[in-house]
């Protein structure tokens, strides 16, 4: 029998507003069928037990990120960035990470800050950049749920206010509910497909790439191929300014139906002055009417780069188009450290990237870096979608809270009714 979903909310709050986001993220996650661990990171500067928590809070392990298919990490803003207390717990799982051990869960944030503009956006792409490095898939905010509008639309997760007297808003309680159900989802989804494969139609991807690089159509050739190693349908179509069907040579150019038609899309593209070149964000305007339709919610992202020298924006350019595609709704897939390719073509955690100083052809390295970008790639995406896709390599060793022993008890989670009496 398939077990259901694991979601771990794991947060660190001082004045409580964190603990109700949490509470709240939690009992969407749980309406929504998955079992829930509601975990708080320990805070040594904080006297006494921590505010605005009527029941007590077990404190987070690596057992609980372990146990997880989903995570949702919530911090306060503390200077635009994440707290201490919960990047000391990110931190600590450093062991893990070099096991291989933390890659393949979704994972999505959620903070606060006392100004609307006093760093809620970037608080939360801070905690991103750490799970790239885990190699966890980033989930946006759901665009297409009326929460995630009334709450200010925050395209990266849930950004609220300080409570007032332990209390939030209803708005912002409602958009980490739906954070939460949607986290639900795609645990659901990587969970059930561990057990069972179906006969649904092959993943689709395409890879778009810029028509102007010879190295950026060597990796983006080499990432169709490895996407098409692990059973996905590929189109590779060169990028175009808006209105052309082909490019110079004749080849079939990208457009808007390409992305409307995939499951998954890699974009690849040379850096300019730190962002992608303007072909490329072009092409991501051109694609607004999916956008704002919803059309482009929920599909599967990666990217990557060719630089003229090797720090001149591979890794910048790489986060500034992610930054983008969270508004799209998507989940993003880095390769992060889960395969020694990557760190054979450089260690970038955020996408393949070539640097053209030593040659306009990328060496074996990163042509078998991207490859591994592009299987991994189809393969996240079919388990997202509700397929089993078999990975070349082996496969990862369940965690200790799947094996046989005692589970620890699942903190019971209130109901918004049940949490506005206490």
């Amino acid at each position: 029998m398939q077990r259901a979903p694991h979601v771990a909310v794991i947060y660190h709050s001082r004045k409580g507003t964190l603990h109700a986001l949490a509470r709240a993220a939690a009992d969407g996650a749980l309406a929504g069928g998955a079992t829930v661990r509601l975990r708080r990171v320990e805070d040594r500067a904080l006297k006494g037990p921590p505010p605005g928590a009527p029941h007590p809070v077990p404190v987070a392990t690596h057992d609980d990120v372990l146990w997880a298919d989903g995570i949702v990490l919530g911090t306060p803003t503390y200077f635009g960035n994440v707290s201490a207390a919960l990047k000391q717990f990110l931190e600590s799982t450093s062991d893990l990470w070099r096991a291989g051990a933390l890659a393949d869960r979704v994972v999505t944030g959620m903070t606060s800050a006392n100004s609307p503009h006093g760093g809620r956006e970037a608080t939360l792409l801070a905690l991103y950049r750490s799970m790239y490095h885990w190699g966890t898939l980033i989930m946006s905010a759901d665009p297409t749920d009326s929460s995630f509008t009334a709450a200010g639309a925050n395209p990266y997760g849930v950004g609220a206010p300080p409570a007032t007297d332990g209390a939030l808003p209803d708005t912002y309680l409602r958009a980490a509910g739906a954070l939460g159900r949607r986290i639900g989802h795609y645990a659901h989804q990587l969970a059930a497909s561990r057990a069972a494969r179906s006969t649904t139609r092959p993943t689709r991807i395409a890879v778009l790439h810029h028509p102007d690089c010879a190295s950026t159509r060597i990796l983006a050739d080499a990432l169709a191929r490895g996407a098409r190693s692990a059973q996905a349908e590929v189109r590779i179509r060169p990028l175009a300014p808006p209105g052309t069907a082909h490019t110079p040579t004749g080849a079939r150019a990208a457009t808007p139906a390409d992305v409307a038609w995939a499951d998954a899309v890699a974009f690849g593209a040379p850096v300019r002055a730190g962002l992608v070149a303007p072909l490329l964000s072009q092409f991501l305007a051109a694609c607004e009417p999916l956008r704002t339709t919803g059309e482009l919610a929920g599909k599967t992202v990666t990217a990557f780069v060719t630089t003229s020298h090797p720090h001149s924006g591979s890794e910048t350019a790489l986060l500034a188009l992610y930054d983008v595609l969270h508004h799209w709704g998507a989940v993003l897939v880095p390769p992060g450290y889960t395969d020694p390719a990557v760190a054979a073509a450089g260690g970038n955690p955020y996408g393949t990237a070539h640097s053209t100083a030593g040659g306009s052809r990328p060496a074996d390295a990163t042509v078998k870096a991207a490859a591994f970008q592009g299987q991994r790639l189809a393969r996240l995406t079919a388990r997202l979608r509700g397929r089993c896709v078999t990975s070349p390599g082996p496969p990862r060793e369940p965690p200790p809270a799947d094996r046989a022993g005692p589970q620890p008890p699942r903190l019971p989670v209130l109901s918004l009714s049940e949490r506005n009496s206490t």
